[in-house]
């Protein structure tokens, strides 16, 4: 057993060149490519190259299953060493509130996957909170979608409620905000566990060749908003939005490094248990507390709904 981080990476459809945090660091990192050749950068570091591995998989984990066709290969061909978790090579762009490298934390990270089994990182700079499903139903009425990110459908509730017998709206209720599927597992059996619990959902919508058998329009809207990629992979919509599902249902803890501290979330009471703290100076919090707020006001307030009515009653009186 050898502890691991796989780094998933398109390298040719990168922007940015990869982090010196990854290429300079002596843990044991593996690069898990989207390429279809290792990237001069990468030739002394040791890559895993999906099309190699799994041609089928590697076109359905480009159009619609972004990181999780990394999962589907382990599931499928076991080529994991254990402990180990997975993050995009887009992680410290994402990131730009931890403090420190991967490196800084490797070990404490290591040590709390073992006892808990699975594991979080963070995914964009934003505080450690829960993200209601209780309103969704509210969202859907409104419209939303129209004004803000907000893909799913009446019918996205009613089929994880037919594949896992659980209510989003009116059970589950939350779900910590942590979607980017920066998860750990401590064993196989940990990752077989987890990902047989989706295939349920995968399976629903495609076939064992990966090809899309059910049309995925009606649980997920697309194009509708105006900032919205027509790139995006609107399936990993659902896979996000529902990927603590199997610690609600299982009734399981894990932990989570955020950006002041290791926490343990308990998906199953609402609950969030700081396990340790990083020392943040009060200027950086409050600085911090303000970008999330100015964020918070453009992507969750009740100002752009405001604003979409007034563009109509404005339409409407001056068209009368």
């Amino acid at each position: 057993m050898k502890e691991t981080i796989y780094v998933i990476t398109n390298y040719e459809n990168k922007k940015k060149p990869l982090d010196e945090r990854f290429l300079k660091s002596e843990k044991n990192y593996i690069y898990y490519l989207i390429d279809k050749k290792i990237p001069e950068v990468l030739t002394n570091k040791r890559c895993f190259i999906e099309c190699d591995l799994d041609p089928l998989l590697y076109e359905a984990g480009k159009k619609d299953f972004g990181e999780w066709s990394f999962l589907l290969a382990e599931e499928k061909y076991s080529f994991c060493e254990y402990p180990f978790f997975m993050i995009s090579s887009r992680f410290y762009e994402k990131n730009k509130w931890l403090l420190n490298s991967i490196d800084y934390y490797w070990n404490d990270l290591f040590k709390l996957l073992k006892k808990y089994s699975f594991g979080f990182f963070p995914s964009y700079d934003r505080p450690i909170r829960w993200v209601s499903f209780s309103n969704w139903e509210k969202k859907i009425k409104r419209e939303e979608w129209k004004f803000r990110f907000f893909p799913f459908t009446s019918d996205t509730s009613n089929l994880i409620k037919e594949v896992f017998d659980l209510h989003l709206s009116n059970e589950v209720k939350h779900s910590s905000d942590l979607f980017c599927n920066y998860i750990g597992f401590n064993s196989r059996d940990d990752l077989l566990e987890y990902v047989n619990f989706y295939k349920p959902l995968i399976n629903y919508f495609f076939d064992d060749k990966y090809q899309l058998k059910t049309n995925l329009t009606k649980y997920i809207r697309h194009n509708v908003y105006p900032a919205h990629n027509p790139k995006e992979k609107i399936f990993t919509y659902i896979l996000e939005a529902i990927s603590h599902l199997y610690f609600y249902k299982n009734n399981k803890k894990f932990f989570a490094l955020h950006y002041d501290g290791f926490y343990e979330i308990d998906e199953k009471n609402k609950k969030i248990k700081k396990l340790s703290k990083f020392n943040l100076s009060l200027n950086l919090r409050l600085q911090r507390f303000y970008e999330w707020q100015k964020v918070k006001f453009h992507t969750e307030s009740s100002w752009p709904f405001f604003k979409n009515n007034m563009k109509k009653i404005g339409q409407k009186f001056f068209i009368n």
